[in-house]
Order: C-alpha cells, then structure tokens, then sequence
C-alpha cells in the first residue's frame, strides 16, 4: 500500500485536481453533463483514478527510470498529460 505522505499529494488530492482539471476545457452547456459522467464513472469503477494516482507515485519514485523530470509528476502539466488524458479516453 502507497503511503500517501511520501508524496506530493494525498489520493483525495488528486483525485479532486484530475477530475477539476479535466473539467476545465467545458462550457456551461456541456459541464453538467461531464460533471455527471466523471460521477458515475468514479463510482462505477473508483479503481480507475486510483490506479492513475498508482501511476504517477510510481514515476515520483523512480527518477533512474523518467529522470529528473519525475519530481513534477503530480503538476498540472503533467497531470494533463496523463491522468487527464487517459480519463479523456475513457469518458468521452
């Protein structure tokens, strides 16, 4: 089990930022429904965002394997790049 104190943020933490930041790129028109989608996929499979947290303490903790650059896994721009993305292709 991951201890969430060796890490820049706790799962709750990320969980709330992946989930803002991929929410960010919707209207109003659209927002809701995404909001409603990104709810009921967590609740469905909350497994999935657990293992996108799983991922990103895995590169933190392995800078002999992603460099240097691992240290700002848990940033919005690679937040982004991951984690956003990946729920991006599995939501829609």
């Amino acid at each position: 089990m991951l201890n969430e104190n060796d890490y820049p943020m706790s799962y709750k933490e990320f969980e709330k930022r992946v989930v803002e930041l991929f929410l960010e790129d919707y209207s109003d028109d659209s927002l809701e429904k995404m909001r409603k989608r990104i709810d009921d996929e967590v609740n469905e499979d909350n497994n999935f965002i657990g293992m996108l947290y799983g991922q990103s303490c895995f590169i933190y903790d392995n800078p002999e394997l992603y460099g240097d650059s691992c240290k700002d896994c848990f940033k919005d721009k690679f937040l982004k790049q991951t984690p956003v993305a990946q729920l991006r292709l599995l939501i829609g």
